[in-house]
């Protein structure tokens, strides 16, 4: 009951800083960053195992997302500083770096896909964020960004969709130097 409370208080947290960033006109992406990077630090420093870690990431993802979406503010700063602060203020190593990449990516694009937001500049957002996190915490930038580009495309299924093909654009092209290229699943024609 009381992570519940507190990864509750936290999501609440993070919409309010999301607002008061949006009110006073300061940096979002930064202020995203900085707010969950203190909240995930605050959590892990608590001996969270990994799977914990993990699941507050998850309701992280969620609570920035939603007061990104409530403020209207911009979407690709949004999930730039989400995905930056994730990486900075979890403790996760190798592979559960990727994992929580990638989770958060499609947390992310769901959550855009649900309330009609724009899909090609979160996508964008998402990879930027991947790139420079991983740069900041040390790990591989390819794969940070293939991560994130893929959680944003597994996340709104069929690559015959408009979504699909929207978030395609957003993740194929060059970011800041680094270009991704998605595994592209096989359609069938039957």
């Amino acid at each position: 009951m009381r992570g519940k409370l507190e990864t509750l208080i936290i999501k609440e947290n993070i919409k309010f800083a999301i607002v008061s960033a949006v009110t006073a006109n300061t940096d979002i992406a930064f202020t995203v960053s900085r707010t969950v990077n203190e909240a995930l630090q605050k959590m892990a420093g608590n001996g969270n195992t990994g799977r914990q870690v993990t699941a507050l990431t998850i309701a992280v993802a969620s609570g920035a997302i939603g007061g990104a979406i409530k403020t209207g503010c911009d979407l690709e700063l949004a999930a730039y500083g989400l995905v930056v602060g994730i990486l900075r203020g979890t403790l996760l190593v190798g592979t559960e770096v990727v994992d929580t990449i990638t989770r958060t990516a499609g947390i992310v694009i769901t959550a855009v896909v649900e309330s009609e937001g724009d899909l090609q500049s979160t996508a964008t957002g998402l990879v930027r964020g991947a790139i420079h996190g991983a740069k900041g915490i040390g790990i591989n930038i390819q794969a940070a960004a293939a991560a994130a580009a893929d959680g944003a495309l597994n996340a709104v299924g069929d690559v015959r969709s408009t979504a699909y093909q929207t978030v395609l654009a957003g993740v194929i092209q060059p970011i800041d130097g680094i270009t991704v290229a998605p595994k592209l699943p096989v359609v069938s024609l039957n």
